[in-house]
């Protein structure tokens, strides 16, 4: 069974995250960069959002994603959701902001 394992690079505190990777997996870099990159983007939301509205939000992202792969494999199925202002859609064009 394949891990992803990530120590973050920095002076303070390091945390080792030793996950096994789902067996569908077909890139464990790309797994890498896109929690890289999401970790990143949620810090910026760090001074203003409590840790249980970020859990809340990567919740709903998560079975956002699982509905979306799900209509991905179905011929004639489209997807789109609405959470407030946020649009989602299964044309790739996954995030519209309303201004």
């Amino acid at each position: 069974m394949n891990a992803l394992a990530m120590t973050p690079q920095s002076r303070k505190a390091t945390l080792v995250v030793d996950i096994p990777l789902h067996t569908h997996t077909d890139s464990e870099q790309d797994v890498a960069e896109i929690v890289g990159k999401l970790l990143n983007e949620i810090s910026r939301f760090d001074h203003r959002s409590s840790p249980a509205d970020i859990l809340q939000a990567l919740a709903i992202i998560t079975a956002v994603r699982e509905a979306m792969a799900d209509a991905a494999e179905k011929p004639g199925v489209d997807f789109s959701l609405k959470l407030l202002d946020v649009e989602v859609g299964s044309d790739h064009e996954v995030a519209t902001y309303a201004s």
